[in-house]
């Protein structure tokens, strides 16, 4: 490739990455006037506020799940479905009480007795150190609250109470059919609460309870919580109680699914639901750093995932003006309940755990039923974990993860130390080679069979292996790859500073107010270090050696430059390294050379 040509195919590789932030800097969609909201429109979301109302063309089973209030099994009555509509009745005041401890505030209400907030004082909502504690809001669609259970789902009052002997919350609730409902709140390990669900028969029938569902709180998209390169914001996932298959990770399917429900003009919808029949262990809600996950004691019969996506500009007003592909800004499930029978005076209890806290793999992973693999480590979890045991058992000698990324990056360049010296080595062996492989390229031109025969007998003369060189790059490519998976989503990078960077877990994003690209110093750094790197490494080519020069720092720094600072300090790091050892070898060298 010509030197101009390679010039043109760098520059638009570059346009095409930076386009996005040239377009959302300088074109910015028209203000869309205000509609004032109504109540229920400030109170509810939507889309998540009704968990049951939009179903894929592929759900299961086919026909929606509407489920039968708690009825008398004598009772000659028709059962009322859950989508029937009841008598309006005024609501009680709405209470809410907090469940404290170390690690959270929980606040829960009398309207639906579910969870509506959880306050994670150990993790702040922004960068500014004084911003106080993280919230994870679940006002729009509450956790553990019901939905297809007619006199106890979110839209009825039940009562509060704290026990302070146990330190639990109690949630109780009487209905018509004689169901006296006890919901016992309680802390387990970490961030993990204890729900303990008690269906009481104070009639003189007996009564069948209907399948119904648990519902996770709505996880949203906040400022503190954007999309990193190859990282989706937000997902579900969910782990089958048979088939060995593993953790199910939707975040990027449910795009599928708006398209999937798109209508006729290929406008996709405001919110998709997906719902399946599968015996389930567990299913988790999750953003970019913080996670719900409800585990049912005993399984779940199925479950059913929803996603809400943002609207376009104008939309509120002009329904028409829906866009054809979708953004999600939200995301929440349901998990379902096998149906039971209660006898007269017999009761009937259902235990739930929920974690509410960070994606923290040190936590996760003493909570069994695989909830760690919400990390998502893919085919380098073993390697990913490692060097995630690694990260934080160096970070709490030196609490500072700037620093324990530098000596992470350190540990590696020492263990691959011998195959990299090895390397620079066969590849000078191999640059003293190229005259008498110039004259093997003169002597047989006409005939490329004998010239790769005549090579090969060289190298193996003088003890070369021409695929030496690129060994060191391909063993590291796993520890690269299992960096960028850890460094892009774990929590621990989350506002974590170093130097003048005030969040590893995000680009520098510096001038970001003034320049139509925010100006990010490391990856300049990292791209000037790979230039110097690169001019320093031997090479069996000059031409050749000249476009590398020139070409990889390049794609280096359009590759880096959007990416997690802290991605970037291993790299700049990694090849800081690079250069000192090459300067050793090339120093030790010229003293060999002067002993001669």
């Amino acid at each position: 490739m010509k030197k101009q040509d390679l010039i043109i195919v760098i520059a638009l590789f570059a346009l095409m990455l930076a386009w996005p932030m040239v377009y959302t800097r300088f074109f910015k969609p028209p203000p869309v006037p205000a509609k004032p909201a109504t109540a229920m429109e400030t109170a509810r979301s939507p889309a998540l506020a009704n968990q049951a109302s939009i179903r894929t063309p592929d759900a299961l089973p086919s026909e929606a799940k509407t489920v039968p209030a708690a009825i008398a099994a004598d009772s000659n009555e028709p059962a009322p479905t859950a989508l029937e509509p009841r008598p309006q009745t005024p609501r009680q005041p709405e209470q809410r009480l907090t469940l404290t401890n170390a690690n959270m505030v929980l606040t829960f209400s009398s309207w639906g007795g579910g969870l509506v907030g959880a306050e994670l004082p150990q993790y702040r909502r922004n960068v500014n150190k004084h911003s106080g504690p993280m919230v994870l809001d679940f006002s729009n669609a509450p956790a553990l609250t019901y939905t297809g259970f007619s006199e106890l789902s979110a839209a009825d009052d039940f009562t509060l109470q704290r026990d302070y002997e146990t330190g639990s919350l109690r949630v109780e609730k009487t209905t018509s059919a004689g169901v006296h409902f006890t919901r016992l709140i309680s802390f387990g390990a970490d961030y993990q609460i204890v729900v303990q669900d008690t269906f009481r028969n104070e009639g003189r029938q007996t009564i069948k309870l209907p399948e119904y569902g648990v519902q996770l709180g709505s996880m949203r998209i906040g400022k503190e919580e954007t999309k990193t390169r190859g990282v989706e914001a937000l997902g579900i996932d969910v782990l089958d109680s048979s088939g060995g298959e593993g953790v199910k990770y939707w975040a990027g399917k449910l795009l599928k699914l708006f398209k999937k429900q798109a209508d006729a003009d290929k406008r996709v919808p405001r919110t998709v639901t997906l719902q399946t029949n599968t015996a389930t262990d567990w299913v988790a809600v999750k953003s970019k750093f913080f996670v719900q996950i409800l585990v049912p004691e005993g399984g779940a019969t199925g479950y059913q995932l929803m996603a809400e996506r943002a609207l376009a500009p104008g939309e509120a007003q002009d329904p028409s003006l829906a866009p054809k592909s979708a953004e999600i800004q939200a995301v929440g499930a349901t998990v379902f309940m096998p149906a039971r029978t209660i006898n007269p005076g017999e009761s009937v209890t259902q235990t739930l755990k929920l974690y509410t806290g960070p994606k923290k793999y040190s936590i996760l992973r003493k909570l069994g039923l695989h909830q760690e693999d919400i990390m998502d480590f893919g085919m380098w979890s073993p390697l990913c974990k490692f060097l995630l045991i690694v990260l934080n058992a160096t970070y709490s000698v030196i609490p500072n993860y700037g620093i324990a990324i530098i000596l992470l990056t350190i540990l590696i360049r020492i263990l691959f130390w011998p195959l990299t010296h090895k390397s620079t080595e066969s590849m000078k062996k191999m640059q003293e080679l190229q005259p008498l492989i110039a004259e093997l390229r003169k002597k047989h031109k006409d005939s490329p069979r004998k010239l790769q025969q005549e090579t090969m007998a060289l190298y193996k003369q003088h003890k070369v292996n021409p695929v030496s060189g690129c060994l060191p790059m391909l063993i590291q490519i796993p520890v690269f790859i299992a960096l960028f998976v850890v460094l892009r989503s774990a929590i621990e990078m989350r506002f974590a500073d170093f130097l003048w960077i005030k969040d590893l877990s995000e680009p520098e994003r510096l001038l970001a107010d003034f320049l139509p690209i925010p100006l990010n110093i490391l990856p300049i750094f990292m791209a000037g270090a790979q230039a110097w790197q690169q001019s320093m490494t031997p090479a069996t080519d000059s031409s050749q050696q000249k476009m590398l020069l020139f070409f990889m720092p390049v794609m280096m720094l359009v590759m880096f430059y959007m990416m997690p600072s802290a991605l970037v300090l291993y790299w700049s790091t990694n090849t800081v390294i690079m250069i000192a050892q090459q300067l050793i070898q090339k120093k030790r060298a010229a003293l060999k050379k002067m002993q001669k």
